[in-house]
């Protein structure tokens, strides 16, 4: 005769894998939401920062743009009078230029020796020392 099945009781290990598998589906769920929520805050993150970079892209252009304009020669003169400063251009027999140094240069002062420090008291002492006919208080 066949067993009634309403009499037989739930076996522990059907109930604990039946457990463990809902478990895992509940917590690969949630790991799922959790990541996509992830990904939207990420990218309006990356929106963000891109709209003030843009916006600073901007900014550093206008603000070229201004510098350029100040530093021309002819804003320089225009504001020299305005201000009634009275500065010109040099004439060229008084303007020094000097050779660009190159690599070898650079070389020789990687390797040169530091000079000794001295003082800032002491060197002042020693300008006073050295002119002639000038007194030195103590």
């Amino acid at each position: 005769m066949k067993r009634n099945r309403k009499r037989e009781s739930l076996r522990f290990g059907t109930v604990t894998k039946s457990l463990v598998a809902c478990i895992c589906v509940a917590v690969a769920g949630l790991g799922y939401v959790w990541q996509k929520n992830a990904i939207y805050r990420l990218g309006d993150e990356i929106k963000r920062r891109e709209a003030s970079l843009s916006s600073a892209q901007k900014r550093n252009l206008i603000l070229a743009s201004k510098l350029a304009q100040l530093e021309s020669p002819v804003e320089l003169e225009v504001k020299c009078q305005q201000y009634s400063l009275g500065l010109v251009a040099p004439k060229e027999g008084q303007v020094l230029r000097l050779p660009e140094p190159g690599p070898e240069w650079d070389m020789q002062m990687a390797n040169a020796p530091l000079p000794p420090r001295t003082p800032t008291r002491q060197l002042a002492q020693a300008k006073q020392v050295s002119q002639p006919g000038t007194l030195v208080r103590q």
